[in-house]
């Protein structure tokens, strides 16, 4: 990171605004994770995960779809197994919405009924309606434990071009998309990152969006230091909501790969470029009026003076 453009004056500026509350409510940007049978793209804008991306991204400007096949890569395969990574996925969504329709979708479904604590909340198994009196397996245990544990169960028609005729679903998205914009809902509560042996990692993605947000075009490894600068840290860990860490280690890799996928910022060659929502809502920094701009245009400044780079 280069030391004139976030000189130690430049890190004080940013550090003083720094937000003295140890947690608040959070109602943007949100995210979706959809589950389901796996296909490829040209089926995905007529399977029940497109038209569920459709119908939400109708009712929100600020909700994004998480697909897991568009972000797994080969090469994590050394790094990270799949269940692992979903897990990931799972924890960083605000919304999970698991549509029980293959032998995939099955594993998912048992996955994250026995995580009950982290994802119950979150959860909403969509099962055929034709089983909806059924007493098969699926019916008495995972879909039954995961509803004890929280999750909505909703019975909708997972074959053939009926799926949104099921009043329940529609409703239940739409109450979960507005309930994205309480701030009295316990599932919106994010806390700010202050220990660097606990980085809750919802929050770590919210407070790397508000550092881009002032200091791109920045490069992926300075904006990695710029926060472990800003926040005095000297390295850091990632865990759950519930405190507890991850089986294996995530990467900064993963989130900015995900930030990318749904095109919440463009990414190239290693430069992040742009922020794509607009709303002024802070969390680990607290700017009032226009301090936040001349922050920017400072950093802006620098940036051409020492580096030539312009926006």
């Amino acid at each position: 990171m280069d030391k004139r453009v976030f000189s130690l004056k430049m890190i004080n500026s940013i550090q003083q605004h720094m937000e003295k509350e140890t947690a608040k409510y959070i109602t943007y940007p949100k995210f979706v994770f959809l589950c389901g049978k796996a296909l490829d793209g040209s089926e995905y804008d007529t399977s029940n995960r497109g038209i569920v991306d459709n119908f939400i991204t109708r009712l929100s400007n600020d909700t994004f779809i998480v697909l897991s096949e568009k972000l797994w890569e080969d090469n994590f395969n050394s790094n990270i197994d799949l269940l692992t990574f979903e897990e990931f996925l799972a924890e960083i969504s605000d919304c999970i919405v698991l549509f029980v329709e293959s032998p995939g979708s099955f594993c998912e479904l048992g996955t994250f009924s026995y995580a009950n604590k982290l994802f119950g909340d979150k959860l909403v198994v969509v099962v055929d309606e034709r089983f909806k009196n059924k007493k098969s397996f699926i019916m008495t245990g995972p879909v039954l434990k995961a509803k004890k544990d929280g999750a909505e169960v909703v019975f909708a028609s997972l074959e053939g071009n009926g799926l949104l005729s099921s009043k329940n679903l529609r409703n239940t998205l739409q109450m979960r998309i507005e309930h994205f914009d309480s701030k009295s809902i316990n599932l919106n509560k994010r806390l700010i990152n202050k220990d660097e042996s606990k980085v809750y990692i919802n929050s770590f993605i919210i407070e790397l969006l508000e550092l881009i947000k002032i200091a791109q075009p920045i490069t992926q490894e300075d904006l990695l230091e710029l926060y472990k600068t800003v926040k005095a840290f000297t390295a850091f860990s990632f865990v759950k909501r519930d405190g507890s860490k991850f089986n294996t280690e995530i990467k900064i890799s993963y989130i900015i790969k995900l930030l990318e996928t749904v095109k919440l910022i463009n990414v190239k060659d290693n430069v992040i470029t742009t922020i794509h929502y607009k709303k002024a809502q802070g969390f680990m920094l607290k700017y009032y009026g226009n301090a936040e701009s001349k922050e920017r245009n400072r950093l802006i400044c620098r940036k051409y003076r020492y580096m030539g780079i312009v926006e």
